[in-house]
């Protein structure tokens, strides 16, 4: 069967990300026997019509997968949602007169919202690679298919390789100064507001470490990619796996340097220096909050102790590091606002990445909480967001004065066209890694 995969996503911000969710089902549809094409829209920009036009009369297919990755931006106050966007490119798609299925993890978060506004014919809810290939055969017998077919968080196809030779892969190393690799899905921590568990299940499933090292060898060797960023959701977790994964690229002596999303707990200086030989030069904490309460209230398994013990940690081994934080959340005050300042900067980072206010989903805890206690009448496709009432007024305003007066202070939701331009320059003149990185002051 011909098969067409669409990776609709375009955010650029802070990089363009290599649809590696949607890849990994093409390589399962391709394995599974079908000729399979992708379209991705990431570099089409407002001229995506066209070039998506021209693939579909040259592929010609029988089935088209819609890939989405985002719902919005979660980037306060200046959040913009991808429903207006979504719903031309499925009015291209739609030309082609075959079913449609959607998928992709914008698409778990909402099915029955996003199958409603779009009229797509099916679409699937969790890991993809195993029910697309389930959907593409019923098809082809000419069976009926589910509406939604549910994938339980932590039981898709782990197995599988994604099918990079189907995108650009110079142009997002060029672009976004990285190639992403995947090392184990699953999170087992129970943040309040995060939806990894529900995408991805809260049982840690691991990739074999010389599997996935060897993918990266492939790409240095083939394809001179020398930086990475290792997506897992919390790198450092389980710990033996992330040592296993150092170890391994120790062991092979790949000349290489990558970045990881790395939580405060379990942090210790050992694993440090493990990955800082073996080629870590950076890494992104999620540290969230930085004082007791607010800590507690989106549930972080750690204390203000353990940010200053990781940030000393990465000081130590040499890795640079950046503080993600999410402010004004439950129980946020004008003085935790500003103990979180002062914890976070005497941390020294390199930068700091903060988010205003909490983007809800209603299968999180803070979503439920926030219909059950009547903050919100509805959480939806438009991005909405919990913002504590003792900071709703003072947020921006404060956020504004730090980023002012802090140059490695970074706030996604209020930076404008003149800094992303900057950004972009910088990835064209060939700066890899994370651009989190050139924030601060020069040291």
């Amino acid at each position: 069967m011909r098969v067409l995969i669409v990776s609709a996503n375009q955010e650029h911000r802070p990089d363009p990300v290599v649809p590696l969710g949607s890849l990994y089902v093409a390589g399962a549809a391709r394995a599974a026997g079908h000729t399979v094409a992708f379209h991705d829209c990431c570099f089409d920009g407002p001229g995506f019509v066209e070039p998506l036009e021209a693939t579909l009369a040259r592929v010609k297919p029988e089935v088209i997968g819609l890939s989405m990755r985002n719902v919005d931006d979660v980037a306060w106050p200046r959040a913009h949602g991808w429903l207006g966007y979504y719903t031309e490119v499925m009015a291209v798609l739609r030309r082609a007169g075959v079913p449609i299925v959607l998928g992709g993890a914008g698409f778990t978060l909402f099915p029955d919202p996003w199958l409603d506004a779009l009229g797509a014919t099916c679409g699937v809810a969790g890991e993809g690679e195993r029910a697309f290939v389930g959907i593409l055969e019923a098809i082809g017998r000419g069976e009926p298919v589910p509406r939604i077919t549910s994938v339980p968080p932590g039981r898709g196809d782990l197995g599988g390789e994604p099918a990079l030779d189907l995108v650009d892969l110079a142009r997002y190393f060029h672009l976004g100064g990285a190639a992403n690799v995947q090392t184990r899905r699953g999170c087992s921590f129970t943040c309040t507001y995060c939806t990894y568990p529900e995408l991805e299940g809260r049982r840690a499933r691991l990739r074999d470490p010389a599997v996935v090292v060897e993918g990266m060898e492939r790409l240095h060797r083939e394809r001179g990619i020398d930086h990475f960023f290792l997506v897992d959701n919390v790198f450092n977790t389980p710990r033996r796996h992330a040592m296993a994964i150092c170890t391994e690229l120790i062991r092979r002596e790949l000349p290489v340097r990558w970045t990881a999303f790395v939580s405060p707990k379990g942090l210790r200086p050992d694993l440090l220096r493990l990955m800082a030989k073996a080629g870590c030069d950076s890494v992104e904490l999620g540290t969230d909050a930085a004082t007791p309460a607010t800590l507690a209230a989106l549930g972080k398994p750690f204390g203000v102790d353990a940010i200053r013990a990781a940030s000393d940690g990465c000081r130590a081994a040499g890795i640079r590091f950046s503080h993600a934080l999410i402010l004004g959340g439950p129980d946020e005050t004008p003085d935790t606002l500003d103990e979180t300042f002062r914890v976070i900067e005497s941390t020294d980072p390199t930068a700091v990445v903060a988010m205003l206010g909490v983007r809800l989903y209603h299968s999180t805890p803070l979503g439920r909480r926030a219909l059950a206690e009547g903050w919100v009448d509805k959480i939806g496709l438009e991005p909405i967001f919990y913002i504590s009432p003792e900071v709703r007024e003072t947020l921006e305003p404060w956020a504004r004065n730090i980023m002012q007066t802090n140059r490695r202070w970074y706030f996604p939701g209020l930076v404008g066209e003149r800094t992303e331009r900057f950004l972009r320059a910088v990835r064209r003149q060939g700066i890899k890694g994370p651009l989190w990185t050139l924030l601060g002051p020069p040291r």
